[in-house]
């Protein structure tokens, strides 16, 4: 019997890692929602979306980037993701919508880019339906109630 150790991960890298480890959760699954224009003031930015959702109740858990470029915010057991995509793929697959969020080859170039294998996640505790959603050039992924 061997046990896998697991080296804490730190700096950027090490956050992307935990984050993704978390929202491809076994279980969990993606759905587009509708895409929206702002009027390019308010959802301009991650930063601006994320002070709009800290207006509506919602608490900041974790911001990344200077300026940022990803923002996680929760009310309740709501989550909201909040992202400008910095990887051309991965902007491409979420910019065409006829792409199947759940396609196992998307799921493996997520874990890959990260350092992550199936191995590496856990059946999430409660799974999830996350909702992928586009204003303008920012991203929001909101999970429903939990």
């Amino acid at each position: 019997m061997s046990e896998k150790t697991v080296k804490p991960a730190t700096g950027l890298g090490g956050a992307v890692a935990a984050l993704r480890r978390h929202l491809l959760g076994k279980g969990n699954l993606f759905e587009y929602g509708p895409d929206y224009k702002g009027d390019g003031k308010v959802l301009a930015s991650v930063r601006q979306t994320t002070r709009m959702y800290e207006g509506m109740g919602y608490t900041k858990l974790v911001e990344l980037g200077h300026p940022p470029v990803y923002a996680m915010l929760q009310r309740g057991h709501r989550e909201v993701h909040i992202f400008q995509p910095q990887d051309p793929q991965v902007q491409r697959w979420l910019q065409d919508e006829t792409t199947n969020p759940n396609d196992p080859a998307i799921r493996a170039y997520m874990l890959q880019d990260s350092g992550l294998s199936e191995s590496d996640l856990e059946v999430a505790a409660k799974p999830r339906r996350y909702h992928i959603n586009e204003v303008d050039e920012v991203f929001i992924v909101t999970s429903d109630e939990g």
